[in-house]
């Protein structure tokens, strides 16, 4: 995830070097906590840059334990204000699976949304990588203001494409935010586990979206 890259840059920049893997780990850590503070409830645009900026202050105690919160409210503070800069520095890529995932999906008539717990401006990114061609509606927890796993967010993307919960499967790789958040909604979840780090008896799971051809029978 880009959002690994653009933290540990910023990080590598104000003299502190992190590995790549741990900085990823410590989000997947810090996920669950962030999900229960405010996915249940509906963000202003500026309730949001403070909840992702509360995000990267938890990401930086969990990898530094010894920190204190005011050393890591003033790193989450610089994270985010150099964000923009330094994420134009590091290239978008989709994992492998994705685009032919999605092409043959589109190919068998499926009808795809995208449902995201991301900053507004995610919406550049996604339009950069070509993928509204696959994903409509497309729906911003940033531009929203509900995040996952509240059910407000999945029924937004359910409206936008006319189809009802019965219809619908949600594929994530965050069990709380969406696993959990689908079944608020009515939805059967999927669990995506690319790392193989999650066993639930609870929900399917599959390792690659090439995955999803047995789940959906073909």
């Amino acid at each position: 995830m880009r959002r690994d890259r653009v933290f540990r840059q910023v990080l590598y920049d104000l003299g502190i070097d992190v590995e790549l893997d741990a900085v990823h780990s410590s989000y997947g850590r810090v996920e669950s906590w962030w999900v229960g503070e405010y996915g249940g409830r509906k963000l202003t645009p500026d309730q949001t840059v403070e909840a992702y900026r509360d995000l990267d202050a938890k990401v930086f105690i969990n990898l530094f334990p010894r920190a204190t919160e005011k050393e890591a409210e003033d790193v989450s503070k610089t994270v985010r204000d150099r964000w923009p800069a330094v994420e134009k520095t590091i290239p978008l890529q989709l994992y492998p699976d994705a685009e032919p995932a999605l092409e043959t999906l589109k190919s068998r008539g499926y009808r795809m949304a995208l449902v995201s717990n991301a900053p507004p401006d995610t919406q550049r990114a996604v339009e950069s990588l070509g993928l509204p061609r696959y994903l409509d509606p497309i729906v911003i927890s940033g531009l929203v203001g509900y995040s996952k796993p509240h059910p407000e967010i999945f029924k937004i993307a359910m409206r936008g494409a006319g189809v009802e919960p019965s219809e619908t499967i949600h594929v994530g790789d965050l069990y709380e935010s969406d696993v959990v958040g689908a079944k608020s909604a009515g939805i059967e979840g999927i669990l995506l586990d690319r790392e193989g780090r999650t066993s639930r008896d609870d929900c399917r799971t599959i390792s690659t979206l090439d995955g999803l051809a047995q789940v959906l029978g073909f």
